[in-house]
């Protein structure tokens, strides 16, 4: 018996002077590992898009300054293009697939449903621990929405104003080209936009732009909500319409479904959409607003230097920001749009949560992973500007610029001051003191107990409603057919879930 406890103190006392075999690095995984590799600990990053031309010459110098501020963190950062991104993602998280932090839209898939699926790591105490700038630059409310029953399981970018949803917008120098006023209805929209196309000359005609989807959110058909007497209200996780005094329907079933499938009905068959709206993928669509050729655009997009490909005497001031009654209230159907989240897999979660914790550590560190190299990628221009360089061998774009909706922070933002859109800037990246929050916006739905039908109707609206809600297919001719398919499917029995949910969540706000 003594030989076997003493063995086993020899076996301790080698844990403790190799590995130091502290609670902290039981509970943490993998951190054995990393100290046998000198304390680096290499982190892999999902996000969606394309790689940039000179992404591995900026990620060097920033594994570099990881290095020598001590962050003992490695980064590798791995692109999926933007139109395989669901389908690979969900690949990754079900297959166990080996990767740290990956990028999350609020407005796409909210964190909530990787929560649900059982996929998400909770980070509370590495931001507790290693996320004092995080907690710094993060707006507590804001933060707050990316917790469930009280812990935090994302990390959310604080690079938009949330009550932007509802804006849209348009060209003025096309509207003086047609002698045409600013729209202030839906109607008078879609006569000015025939107007345009009857007399666009230019290569591609500027149809409405954007992925086909039966989500208003997504699509930023907003815009039409604000003209509604029901306003305000949101759709929340695209099935759900929710109002300020805490009333909840399925969405599909309102009557502001119904007029907002009718006006999509009016841009197709007055030929302001693409024909071939249902198969459109992103690329097309960015392809369409990085020519020029565009009139209006659901939400905000272009620049000076895309603008002047087609257009060589067009300014920042020829895009303006439209509301439809400015005068109501303006609502933020979420706290935040995007953010980052660790996959419950990950072998260094306290390493993604550093990583995001030190890009906000500094003006220095933020101007190298979202601008690049300074006199490479970028000048400075001013306290907050700055000037892209751009690179003839990459289609005279910067060699490299990182993503402000994946990981910005409005309080170290540079902004383009010679091509960006002042009204732009300013609708998105300042806050509106008059904005409300949804009742529902920090609401995260649980489809546990209606998992079956939850899958059910998400893949028969994606078949059935959508070409309604493109207008391409008329509503009175075949919303009914569609219902009785999305009943079948389940709806009533998920939004009676969905209400119960979110009554239990209203009852819990005062306590």
């Amino acid at each position: 018996m003594k030989k076997i406890v003493t063995l086993m103190l020899v076996a301790m006392l080698a844990c403790i002077t190799l590995f130091g075999c502290s609670d902290k690095t039981a509970s943490t995984g993998g951190n054995q590992e990393n100290e046998k590799k000198g304390g680096i600990v290499k982190i892999k990053y999902v996000v969606p898009g394309t790689e940039p031309k000179d992404y591995k010459e900026v990620f060097d110098k920033i594994n570099e300054k990881l290095a020598a501020d001590g962050v003992g963190v490695e980064v590798e950062k791995i692109y999926i293009p933007s139109d395989a991104w669901d389908q690979k993602l969900n690949l990754m998280l079900s297959t166990g697939e080996d990767f740290d932090l990956f990028h999350i839209m609020q407005d796409r898939t909210p964190f909530s449903s990787y929560y649900n699926r059982g996929a998400l790591a909770d980070i509370s105490g590495a931001i507790e621990q290693y996320g004092q700038n995080l907690k710094k630059y993060i707006p507590g409310d804001i933060f707050d929405g990316a917790k469930i029953d009280g812990k935090y399981y994302a990390v959310p970018s604080y690079w938009v104003e949330m009550a932007s949803e509802g804006e849209f917008n348009i060209r003025r120098d096309i509207l003086r080209q047609n002698n045409l006023e600013e729209p202030s209805t839906p109607e008078e929209l879609i006569s000015s936009w025939e107007t345009v196309m009857k007399n666009w000359k230019g290569g591609k005609k500027p149809y409405f732009s954007n992925k086909a989807d039966f989500d208003p959110v997504s699509l930023h058909t907003t815009v039409l909500h604000r003209t509604y007497d029901t306003f305000p209200f949101t759709v929340k996780d695209k099935f759900f319409y929710v109002n300020q005094n805490g009333d909840v329907k399925s969405w599909i079933e309102t009557e502001e479904f119904k007029k907002d499938a009718e006006f999509m009905r009016q841009l197709y068959t007055k030929g302001l959409t693409s024909p071939d709206i249902l198969v459109m993928k992103g690329e097309q669509l960015k392809a369409q607003i990085d020519s020029g050729d565009w009139f209006v655009n659901l939400g905000t997009a272009g620049s000076l230097s895309s603008l002047k490909k087609n257009n060589p005497e067009a300014t920042v001031e020829d895009v303006g920001v439209v509301w439809f009654n400015p005068e109501k209230e303006y609502l933020r159907p979420l706290t935040f749009k995007n953010g980052n989240a660790v996959p419950v897999n990950s072998k260094h979660p306290e390493e993604a949560v550093k990583f995001m914790d030190w890009m906000l550590a500094s003006q220095e560190n933020y101007d190298l992973v979202q601008y690049g190299l300074e006199g490479t990628h970028y000048t400075k221009d001013g306290d907050k500007g700055m000037k892209a360089i751009n690179d003839p061998g990459n289609n005279d774009k910067p060699g490299y610029r990182g993503s402000e909706s994946q990981n910005g922070n409005v309080n170290f933002m540079r902004f383009d001051l010679e091509n960006s859109i002042p009204e732009n800037n300013k609708v998105l990246f300042e806050a509106n003191p008059e904005a409300v929050n949804s009742i529902a916006a920090n609401f995260a739905f649980d489809p546990t107990n209606v998992r079956t039908e939850y899958t059910n109707i998400a893949s028969e609206a994606a078949a059935s409603i959508t070409p309604i809600y493109m207008g391409v297919q008329d509503y009175d001719k075949a919303f009914p057919a569609a219902l009785d398919k999305m009943k079948k499917a389940g709806l009533d029995i998920v939004v009676a879930e969905y209400q119960r949910q979110f009554q239990e969540y209203q009852a819990n706000q005062g306590n």
